[in-house]
Parts: structure tokens; sequence; C-alpha cells
């Protein structure tokens, strides 16, 4: 199996949703950046929610592997991209390095992942994960959907109705 290599977006909208334990019980190896966990945990605690709380203790429990990615002039070369945030940069470059599958939601991450061909899934490949390994009923899947709308993950209508559509049929 490949390593998840984890994005900040998944693992915020999945705790808000109040699933950041079906990550843990997914069977692949969990990787991330250091900067990921920053933004995650450090600077969501700051900011006082708490998912960050719940996201804290996935690290404590050594749930992720951290690394920081060993090719510097892939990373540096990835950090050139237009939009690309320092943080996507480094886990696309993680996932390479561990042949993984990045775990993005981002747009100019997933462009950025077909261009040097990188292996990525987003967070409804997480959910639907969740629900084919018995770890959600396909009712609580697509509550989870709604809830991380509504706690601001952007998605469009079409985007939507293809998640909703996908859960159904597993």
């Amino acid at each position: 199996m490949k390593p998840l290599v984890f994005n900040s977006t998944p693992l915020i909208y999945l705790s808000k949703a109040g699933l950041s334990g079906i990550i843990e019980k997914l069977p692949e190896e969990k990787l991330t950046s250091p900067q990921v966990k920053v933004e995650v945990v450090d600077k969501g605690k700051q900011k006082g929610v708490p998912d960050a709380i719940a996201l804290e203790k996935l690290f404590e429990n050594g749930v992720f592997t951290l690394c920081n990615p060993k090719d510097k002039l892939f990373l540096s070369r990835l950090s050139k991209t237009r939009g690309l945030h320092a943080a996507d940069a480094e886990v696309l470059a993680l996932a390479k390095e561990h042949v993984g599958l990045a775990v993005i939601d981002d747009e100019v991450a997933r462009k950025t992942a077909k261009v040097y061909k990188i292996s990525y899934v987003g967070t409804p490949y997480l959910l639907a994960r969740a629900v084919f390994e018995g770890l959600l009923s396909k009712e609580q899947a697509k509550e989870a959907v709604k809830d991380m709308v509504s706690a601001g993950w952007r998605c469009n209508v079409e985007t939507y109705a293809k998640i909703m559509e996908l859960i159904e049929k597993i």
C-alpha cells in the first residue's frame, strides 16, 4: 500500500466534521511535513479552534510520521509554482520521494501533481475509503460532506453531486 501524504485542508475539514479518527484507522502509513503540522495544530491552537486539539492528539499518538523532503532541488522547483503554498510543495515532494499518494484538495496542488506525475487523492477519497472499510456508513459520509461544506470546505455543485453519487455506489 502506498503511504498517504497529508496536506492541511483534508486534515482540517475531516477534523471539523468530527472524523479525525478515521485517519488513524486507515491501514496505510501516514506522512506529512512539519509545516503542515504547524498549520493544523500550532496555528489552529493559537486561533482556539477545537479541531486543532483533535489533530494534535493524532500527532501525539504517532499516527503521522513527520518528514522533511530530501530532494531540495525538486522542492525548490515546486516552490516556484505560482499559487502553490510552501506546505503544498512539501507534501508533493514527500509523495514523490515516498512513492505515496498526496492527499490534497487545492486545485493548484492537483494540477502541479499532474505535471510531475505525482499520484494524488482528495478528502472525498478518504470518505469513500472509510465507507468501503466499514468505518463510516454511507449516511455518515454524506453528512460529513455537508458538515465540511458548512465549515467552509470548497467544492462546486457538480463535484458535490459526484461525491454524493460515489458514496451511494459503494
